[in-house]
């Protein structure tokens, strides 16, 4: 699919040769706490490498039924930093390999065009495509126009062409990788919450369900999302992961399937083709609390001054449907995947931000690398230590 991934070799991406293991009876069981993309990267990578005894547990009655099901599902190779588009890449590699069947449905490659009014967020984007060699090409406004026909009267003067991004199947990747789960012996049991993680001298020993139950465990995952945080405070051990509210609207449009995503880098404003429309969003931010948020009509004039800018043939399409959702960002705006440095078998992975089906799967064989003690290049970049106050 031209996505370049070759400059990014597994085991350059481990840091080293994989050891594999098998957490045999002595290790303890091991829950892992969300059904979303983070929850089903953890059970995915300690299903590959034999561990045993996994639980994971899902407060809903489906999986992915929050974030990791109500965002935009973009597929971008290139982020603001080099461990993003590590990430990115090898979670690509590993959606092709994942057993179950996947193959290469998950993803529809339509490209995407990244633009702005200046040359700068253009030449900091592309500078993170050297090293990995994905395919990009500059591009400028006429170009850009030539390209993207709704940009011809907005602000946008300098692009990039990004030829593997695309479209992701949520629906497939949650599918195949809950069935990949399945298959380790991990057991999945949604329509179960945690109402608290249970700690006796500083270890994890269990976690505490809504319905008053106990599950023991000697390791626990919280892959919670935007409920992370909560968990993460309410032992003695907060982590700062800030669920923020965004929207998306589709918008009634005919526009071809197969056009690019396009994302305005000065703005923050993507769009995108979806069924009989446009699927777009402002990228607003508000902080919330944790929970399936309200729309707001703000959100929605705010989208529409957006497009006025960049794309005006598009500014005044009427609303279809919107609905708002959480992203979780750690004050870095980096992954947290790996060992809490207060609490024995305790484990952190999360603050995905919104690019959780793009980078998620690759994050989670960073947190399952610090489980099993073994090293990896980005263990450190996204250890939960680096959050911890003094």
């Amino acid at each position: 699919m031209g996505r370049g991934r070759d400059g990014l070799r597994p085991g350059q991406f481990l840091g080293s040769e994989r050891r594999s293991f098998v957490n045999s009876g002595e290790h303890g069981d091991t829950v892992i706490i969300g059904g979303g993309i983070a929850g089903l990267s953890a059970a995915f990578h300690l299903g590959q490498r034999g561990w045993r005894g996994v639980r994971l547990l899902e407060r809903e009655p489906g999986l992915a039924s929050h974030s990791s099901g109500r965002n935009a599902a973009i597929y971008r190779q290139l982020a603001e930093d080099a461990a993003g588009v590590a990430l990115a890449q090898r979670t690509a590699a590993l959606l092709d390999a994942a057993p179950g069947g996947l193959e290469a449905e998950w993803l529809r490659t339509t490209g995407a065009l990244y633009f702005a009014s200046s040359r700068g967020p253009i030449d900091a984007l592309a500078g993170y495509a050297e090293a990995p060699g994905l395919a990009v090409s500059l591009l400028g406004e006429q170009a850009l126009v030539a390209r993207a026909s709704v940009l011809a009267g907005g602000t946008a003067r300098h692009g990039m062409w990004v030829e593997g991004d695309g479209v992701i199947d949520i629906h497939a990747v949650t599918e195949a990788l809950a069935r990949a789960v399945r298959a380790a012996g991990v057991r999945i049991t949604t329509g179960c919450g945690v109402q608290r993680i249970l700690v006796e001298d500083a270890r994890v020993c269990g976690v505490l369900l809504d319905d008053g139950s106990r599950v023991d465990a000697a390791h626990v995952v919280n892959a919670a999302g935007a409920w992370s945080e909560s968990l993460g405070e309410a032992i003695g051990a907060p982590l700062s992961l800030t669920p923020l509210r965004r929207h998306l609207a589709v918008l009634d449009a005919e526009v071809p399937a197969d056009a690019p995503v396009l994302w305005d880098l000065d703005g923050e404003l993507y769009f995108r083709p979806e069924t009989g429309g446009v699927l777009a969003s402002p990228c607003d931010e508000t902080p919330w609390q944790p929970c399936l948020p309200p729309t707001s009509m703000d959100a929605l004039e705010l989208l529409g001054e957006k497009l006025r800018a960049v794309a005006p043939s598009l500014a005044d399409l009427r609303v279809r449907r919107s609905w708002a959702c959480l992203r979780t960002f750690a004050p870095d705006r980096q992954f947290v995947a790996g060992s809490d440095p207060r609490i024995a078998g305790l484990y952190w992975l999360g603050g995905f931000g919104g690019r959780g089906m793009t980078e998620g799967l690759a994050a989670g064989e960073v947190l399952a690398a610090a489980m099993a003690g073994e090293p990896h290049l980005l263990r450190e970049a996204l250890a939960p230590e680096r959050l911890v106050r003094p």
